[in-house]
């Protein structure tokens, strides 16, 4: 039973209406209908009718058959020297809807830093459209790209009258957000009166990063917005279709290699898919909850000596796998008529995979729905103004303890609707600020609708990163008043505080080598009026560190551990193991994690997270002006902190000896320099469109310069 707090009491009263009937038993229905303004009983007003219309839309619309075909496939950064037909055009009634994603379709270092320009996106686009089934007239509707991820949508034109509404989004979840090997693409569309989005993803690789798949799916479900609308996103479609390279293995927790080799030649695929681990995040409700697969009765898609249908057989022998995955979830009708892999297809080592959606669109019948429109209108006049809005809370004060970098904590306030009317509610900015909160707090929903006796979950989420990490005051202390605003009705403060644990993580460089013990095994309660910095840092000292010591740590481990290892900086690790990484560095204990790559991210993670960055914001012009001139590049960096300095030549000594041995790892200085350049020199005010790519650029060159070049001043 939860325990409410009742801000107004009044009589409740009966009353039955039209409208009422129909809303109040409507609670959190995904709607395309929702229209929100943003001006006073207008606002309340339009949402009403929308939601009434949609609880009622069975009185005014009928069920039209689409038929979608969906496509998706890995291509490894090959050249489309393959008839598309066979992929495209198999089915006897061709589809209605043509949605095809490809992943990897570059992978050349140059396109891997979002700087998204690839000569290959149009020779698929070309061959794509001579795969099209023939004697149908199709029209390309949307392509969107995120580096190697693009996703197509070609329609017929005979529905293309039935199409509206048309928009595009992306997340990369690369490391930062800086690198689009991985991430996802969406179109949405409406078919008549249904929503329809289409997703393409490529998640984290490797058997044993199950979490961070999981986690990049969360980011891509929670993250996409359409057209940067902040109100259009994946939860409020009526369909949405996930197709992509997941990159779920076969766990090996259970069953080994060889075992999983034997089954997969010997076609006994419901022995493997007892192994799957996408099934089994998914039995957990762990990932695509809600979500839909066909039973696969194919063989693993994954992994093949390209050019035939023989399973790996090189040196890494990768064990067989259903990586490549399409899924779905839907409040409307919908049917799979079809789930199949394509092995014709041999130039990858993936091979393509389709499903044949049968989607029952609603088509509005134009008079029968404005009856119903006259009907809502005239209930709404005239029950109009007739009560303010009423609700409680169960609480206005959460209190959140030990927050740690980069570790969500969530907690949920709970809003009753105790009066007679449904009423909207929406967290409004505080006077003269323009967001409703601090960047490191997220609420969700940040609006909504309540009916009568109804009651909403609205969930509190902290979360440090180094952006939010940029926002918090020396003391780490987290405070925020969030203004909850009832339409038409009287606001309600809600205090949102509590405290960031301790971390090396956001402190400064010229602070953290004056810091002799690790941050975390230092003694904080030597005066309560000291604050915490001035405990930690004896900013008289004149010895100090050439170099920060968690620094040392991190770029030790990864000397050990990770100078022979592929993809270093590239794949992204494990939240937990970055979590260990963080409490090892700040603790002084050992460093344990599942996979190197995750200690890389926290590399990129720590130099990004510097207040100031390593490359000083005055000396940023300077070197900017000289990224293609290594003597004055060199002579830039003697104008520097010793610190600051001792940093960069640290990090850029490294990354020679990683290039050292580039014919074991396939590092490539080109490749490193543009993670590490935009990571070392930042500006100090944002940059956009073109400037941002030039100088983005320009400190690539900067940093290329001292991992091309001896540098030991």
């Amino acid at each position: 039973m939860v325990d409410f707090i009742d801000y107004e009491q009044t009589e409740p009263r009966q009353r039955t209406t039209a409208v009422s009937s129909e809303t109040r038993t409507m609670a959190d229905e995904g709607s395309t209908f929702y229209v929100i303004s943003n001006d006073g009983i207008t606002y309340g007003r339009e949402t009403a009718v929308h939601r009434a219309l949609n609880q009622r839309k069975n009185e005014f619309t009928n069920l039209q058959p689409c038929r979608v075909l969906c496509v998706t496939w890995n291509v490894n950064g090959q050249l489309p020297t393959e008839d598309l037909t066979t992929l495209l055009s198999v089915d006897e009634r061709p589809a209605d809807v043509i949605c095809v994603g490809y992943q990897e379709l570059d992978l050349s270092p140059e396109t891997l830093l979002l700087l998204n320009d690839s000569s290959k996106e149009q020779m698929w686009m070309e061959k794509m459209k001579a795969g099209l089934p023939k004697g149908v007239s199709y029209k390309l509707l949307k392509h969107i790209r995120l580096v190697g991820i693009l996703l197509v949508v070609y329609v017929r034109e005979s529905i293309m009258s039935r199409v509206s509404d048309v928009s595009t989004g992306s997340v990369s979840t690369g490391i930062l957000g800086m690198l689009g090997n991985k991430g996802g693409v969406s179109i949405k569309l409406n078919i008549d009166m249904t929503s329809i989005a289409i997703v393409n993803s490529h998640l984290a690789a490797h058997q044993e990063m199950v979490e961070r798949r999981n986690q990049d799916y969360r980011d891509i479900f929670t993250k996409m917005r359409f057209d940067n609308d902040e109100a259009n996103t994946l939860k409020n479609s009526d369909i949405v279709v996930w197709v992509g390279d997941l990159n779920y293995r076969v766990s090996e927790d259970e069953i080994s290699g060889e075992e999983i080799r034997k089954f997969a030649e010997k076609w006994e695929i419901g022995q493997l898919l007892r192994f799957d681990q996408l099934r089994e995040q998914r039995n957990k409700h762990l990932v695509f909850e809600e979500f839909v697969e066909d039973t696969i009765n194919f063989m693993p898609t994954y992994k093949y000596n390209p050019g035939t249908d023989k399973f790996d057989t090189s040196e890494k022998c990768r064990t067989p796998a259903w990586c490549d995955r399409i899924l779905w979830k839907s409040n409307t009708m919908l049917k799979c008529e079809d789930y199949r892999s394509h092995p014709i297809h041999k130039l990858s080592d993936h091979k393509p995979v389709s499903a044949v959606l049968l989607v029952q669109t609603r088509v509005v019948d134009v008079q029968k729905k404005q009856l119903v429109l006259d009907e809502i209108l005239k209930d709404l006049d005239r029950i109009a103004n007739d009560s303010l809005p009423q609700a409680a809370l169960n609480r206005t004060e959460l209190m959140f303890d030990g927050v740690k970098y980069l570790e969500a904590q969530e907690q949920p306030i709970t809003l009753q609707n105790t009066g007679t009317d449904l009423f909207e509610f929406e967290f409004i900015p505080k006077l003269e600020d323009r967001s409703i909160c601090a960047p490191w707090l997220h609420i969700e929903p940040q609006k909504g609708i309540v009916d009568p006796g109804n009651v909403m979950i609205i969930n509190f989420t902290v979360y440090i990163d180094n952006k939010a990490m940029k926002t918090i005051g020396q003391d780490r202390k987290l405070d925020e008043i969030l203004v909850l605003h009832l339409v038409n009705g009287k606001d309600y403060f809600i205090s949102v505080s509590g405290y960031l644990v301790q971390t090396s993580f956001g402190r400064k460089i010229t602070d953290l080598v004056r810091m002799a013990d690790p941050i975390r095994r230092q003694n904080l309660l030597v005066d309560i009026e000291q604050s915490p910095d001035e405990v930690l840092v004896d900013k008289d000292s004149p010895v100090a560190l050439n170099i920060p010591k968690e620094l040392w740590r991190i770029v030790d481990y990864l000397y050990q551990n990770g100078l022979f290892e592929e993809e270093l900086f590239a794949v992204r690790g494990s939240p937990m193991d970055i979590g260990a990484v963080r409490d090892a560095i700040d603790t002084d204990g050992p460093i344990r994690v599942s996979s190197v790559h995750s200690v890389a991210e926290s590399l990129i993670l720590f130099l990004d997270s510097f207040p100031e960055p390593v490359i000083p914001y005055e000396h940023y012009p300077v070197c900017l002006e000289h990224c293609t001139h290594f003597a004055n590049s060199k002579r830039a960096l003697r104008n520097m902190d010793f610190s600051h300095r001792n940093v960069f030549k640290y990090i850029c000594g490294f990354l020679r000896e990683i290039l050292s041995h580039s014919e074991l790892n396939r590092s490539n200085a080109k490749f490193l320099s543009q993670v590490f350049g935009d990571v070392l020199l930042k500006p100090q005010l944002p940059e956009t469109g073109n400037v941002a790519k030039s100088t983005s650029k320009k400190r690539s060159l900067f940093v290329y310069q001292f991992l091309t070049n001896d540098y030991d001043e």
